[in-house]
């Protein structure tokens, strides 16, 4: 097991806040919602390569941008308690430790001598950008039905060179 900060866990203060605006029918702009996707990817990346220096820095750009873009309006449309609260929620998600068990699991469809990884789908992470990297890299890949992609091979440094690149070309 390692430890580093809750990164969900401040997602999660960011898309509930985001919500509550929503609610007071604040329009987010599609940039803030891209940000907050990004910031969600970089965290799913995070578990998978561990405290990479450049990951954690961007996860700390998207929360920075996010909480500079959505602190004014929040606290304008709900007033400073909402935001004091909000501020002490943040500086209780950032004091605690994740606990990341990385574990082995069957996945039906992989040999059991291969290793793996799934990504989700989305408009960050387009099949076509994920089919490129896995020809690069001479990986095995497979659409699954609930919008994954199964990346696996023979060797684990492979798959961990592919989080690497689609890091690298999130990165851009």
């Amino acid at each position: 097991m390692c430890a580093k900060l809750d990164y969900y866990a401040l997602w999660k203060l960011m898309a509930n806040l985001i919500i509550d605006l929503k609610r007071a029918n604040v329009k987010i702009p599609p940039q803030v919602m891209t940000e907050l996707r990004s910031l969600k990817t970089l965290i799913e990346i995070s578990k998978v390569e561990g405290s990479s220096s450049d990951v954690i820095r961007r996860i700390e750009e998207c929360m920075s941008n996010l909480e500079s873009y959505l602190m004014p309006i929040a606290r304008e449309k709900f007033g400073d308690e909402y935001i004091e609260a909000l501020m002490r929620r943040i500086s209780e998600a950032r004091k605690r430790k994740a606990k990341v068990k990385l574990e082995k699991r069957f996945l039906a469809g992989v040999p059991r001598d291969k290793h793996w990884i799934r990504v989700k789908l989305t408009e960050d992470t387009p099949l076509d950008l994920l089919k490129s990297i896995c020809l690069d890299l001479k990986l095995n890949h497979k659409v699954q039905e609930d919008d994954f992609l199964l990346i696996y091979g023979d060797d684990e440094a492979q798959i961990k060179k592919f989080v690497k690149k689609m890091q690298e070309a999130l990165a851009r």
